[in-house]
């Protein structure tokens, strides 16, 4: 089986750019083709060529009875870095508001030092103090989020990416089966979000499985929502997620912000590390660090929801 982590780590290491994502599309037709699959790339709706979603659908997910998804475009650096830390809400929520609570500080602080140094007063001096905490606090907002192109994207998500393709290899002429490779997640989950609205059939029945961030971390944990729980073939996905030592937990207790989030049957899967007093987490991703992900991970990943397919009743 081909050894898609390492290649596309190599060859496409940032997809980002219109370039960037040409080369690589080109890449998803040719490996797909070689599969004997036909692959699409669908913008759903969007028509300004500045905002399309060039969302990547290989088979034919309206005759697919569980479709596999991954989003390929790639984030730019982040100053902190992006934690995921699905099982610990409080862990989770502190780590999202603490970088809050110091640009909040720092931009107050920041205000009323230009202000004295101004000697401004009255009016004149509280504009000049919403001027320099709003610039302050933006600015440091922007340089949180948004910095260059992450160059390091091994886990996230070349490693979903890698994932989907393994599976598509695995499974090719076996009915039943489609998959996605989402565009624009890094963007607020832009690509997935288009694509459920202008195919809400697939967005309401469809057991769709979400891989993101899956090769850092032999512990791999589930988000599975109520409707997808309650889907006549998750059973069997669970079972098989089960087998390689997998977590699977209701999405109310499991936070995942993935593409997932946007299909109602839709069961987001990641790996974690685990440390006492932190729990399960995921680390490194939005920075240069994010330089591992195993390619054991995605054999042991996709061996399981190969085999999970190929189980299902009809494929017999």
């Amino acid at each position: 089986m081909k050894d898609y982590l390492n290649e596309v780590d190599t060859r496409f290491p940032v997809r980002n750019s219109r370039e960037q994502k040409d080369a690589f599309i080109q890449y998803v037709f040719e490996e797909t083709g070689r599969l004997g699959y036909f692959t699409s790339e669908e913008h759903n709706g969007v028509l300004k060529e500045s905002e399309k979603h060039r969302n990547l659908v290989i088979g034919s997910p309206e005759n697919a009875e569980v479709v596999f998804t991954a989003h390929y475009d790639t984030p730019q650096r982040a100053l902190i870095p992006n934690l995921m830390i699905p099982l610990n809400p409080v862990l989770k929520w502190g780590y999202i508001f603490l970088p809050v609570a110091v640009m909040l500080a720092v931009s107050i602080g920041a205000a009323f030092g230009v202000r004295r140094l101004s000697g401004l007063e009255g009016v004149p001096g509280r504009a000049l103090m919403i001027a320099v905490y709003l610039l302050v606090y933006f600015g440091l907002f922007l340089l949180l989020l948004k910095g260059p192109a992450n160059r390091r994207n091994r886990n996230d998500n070349t490693s979903g990416t890698a994932a989907v393709l393994s599976l598509a290899e695995k499974l090719s002429g076996v009915p039943g089966v489609a998959f996605i490779l989402f565009d624009d997640e890094e963007k607020g989950k832009k690509g997935s979000k288009a694509y459920a609205k202008y195919k809400p059939e697939i967005k309401r029945s469809r057991l769709v499985v979400n891989l993101d961030c899956v090769g850092n971390g032999e512990q791999f944990i589930a988000s599975v929502p109520e409707a997808a729980a309650s889907d006549p073939h998750y059973p069997a996905l669970s079972a098989a997620l089960e087998g390689i030592g997998a977590k699977t937990c209701p999405s109310r207790k499991a936070s995942m912000n993935s593409d997932h989030k946007n299909f109602d049957k839709g069961v987001g899967i990641c790996a974690c590390l685990f440390r006492k007093g932190i729990g399960y987490f995921t680390p490194r991703i939005h920075t240069a660090k994010d330089t591992v992900a195993s390619p054991e991970n995605i054999t042991r990943l996709t061996d399981a929801l190969s085999g999970f397919v190929r189980g299902l009743p009809d494929k017999a």
